[in-house]
């Protein structure tokens, strides 16, 4: 009687050619995965961003615009701060500048002789290169040009998070 004999396993060459196959797949995963997590990373940075900045421009230029008073920068002079009056006595002077907390530069409001202070922007970003500029002619009404960079705070120089965008406005006392 003739016996039948069973292959049930892999030849070395089918192992090789299915972990080769899995190694392929696994690493294309990986990449989709990695890829993913840096574009979402740097869409949050982008949105920070963007909103803090047009928040920001938004406030001071409303303010410049219900303001009473610029008391600087004067026509013609730019500075890294700005000094207004409002309407509300204990308000004045109305002062936004920025203050740097050891890591990033924060943009705040001071109002008030107390000089309470209030962050306009949070620990997520960094603001550069802060300027006012009056550009209103002698005699005529305020005109305050602001310019400002923010840029995402990246401590650890991540490049899917690097991000920086500037921002203008001009705010005209009413």
């Amino acid at each position: 009687m003739k016996q039948k004999t069973l292959n049930t396993g892999f030849t070395l060459i089918e192992l090789l050619l299915y972990v080769a196959i899995f190694s392929i797949l696994i690493s294309t995963v990986m990449f989709i995965a990695f890829s993913s997590v840096a574009q979402r990373a740097h869409n949050q940075s982008v949105t920070e961003v963007d909103y803090q900045g047009e928040i920001v421009m938004n406030q001071i230029t409303q303010q410049i615009r219900n303001a009473t008073t610029v008391n600087a920068p004067t026509p013609g002079n730019a500075l890294t701060s700005l000094s207004i009056n409002t309407s509300t006595a204990s308000n004045n002077p109305t002062i936004y500048d920025l203050y740097n907390d050891g890591a990033r530069n924060r943009l705040r409001i001071r109002e008030g002789s107390s000089g309470t202070s209030n962050y306009l922007t949070n620990n997520k970003v960094t603001i550069t290169n802060l300027t006012f500029n009056n550009v209103a002619v002698t005699g005529g009404r305020d005109s305050i040009r602001v310019q400002f960079t923010i840029s995402s705070y990246n401590p650890s120089n991540l490049s899917e998070i690097q991000y920086s965008k500037t921002f203008y406005g001009t705010g005209t006392l009413r």
